[in-house]
């Protein structure tokens, strides 16, 4: 945090002096109140353009005698701009003026990997295919590993095959008789049973 020391009393009663009358600040600043006198009461005055960038913690603060007090100026996040605090002693016989240039925070590594990584999580949300589509919707893909079921399908169409060879008719007849037995297969699949009636 930047820092900027007032020195009270320095050099004579109700004095304010900076080392610095400009400085620059990132989001914010505070004010030390050095006292080298008697107790004073210090009020600060930031102008419209200041005060538009940010506040104060206190514009009124008591310092006592050989004491220090700390007052703190916040800044928004985006402020950017320059303003005027004035700082008086006294209520109001000494005072002095320091010109404040703000300027926005950068961007942290940590911020910007966050961005990323938001990202990224968008991108493969969008790439996920949707389970509706999928062809194995509603069916149990573990009866699909089933060696049984597996073996009885190769079997079947390699007797087709033979009899589409030997026999046209014989054929046709046994893709008939292979279009019942997928219904059942298909019924065995989906663990749906085509002569089960709903219930009304």
């Amino acid at each position: 945090m930047r820092e900027l020391t007032v020195y009270l009393n320095r050099d004579g009663m109700n004095t304010v002096e900076t080392d610095e009358r400009t400085v620059r600040a990132t989001q914010s600043m505070a004010l030390l109140l050095e006292n080298h006198g008697k107790p004073t009461h210090i009020h600060f005055h930031p102008d419209d353009d200041l005060a538009a960038l940010g506040s104060m913690t206190e514009h009124h603060v008591f310092v006592p005698k050989g004491e220090w007090r700390r007052v703190e100026l916040q800044f928004m996040e985006t402020a950017a701009g320059t303003g005027r605090l004035e700082i008086t002693a006294g209520y109001g016989q000494e005072k002095t003026t320091v010109d404040i240039e703000v300027t926005p925070a950068e961007p942290t590594d940590s911020t910007e990997s966050s961005s990323e990584s938001a990202v990224q999580t968008e991108g493969e949300a969008d790439t996920e295919p949707s389970p509706d589509g999928s062809l194995l919707a509603g069916l149990d893909t573990e009866r699909l590993e089933n060696p049984v079921v597996l073996g009885a399908a190769g079997a079947f169409l390699l007797v087709v095959i033979l009899l589409a060879v030997v026999n046209p008719l014989a054929a046709i007849a046994s893709i008939v008789a292979a279009a019942i037995v997928a219904v059942g297969v298909g019924g065995y699949l989906a663990e749906w049973d085509p002569f089960e009636s709903e219930e009304p």
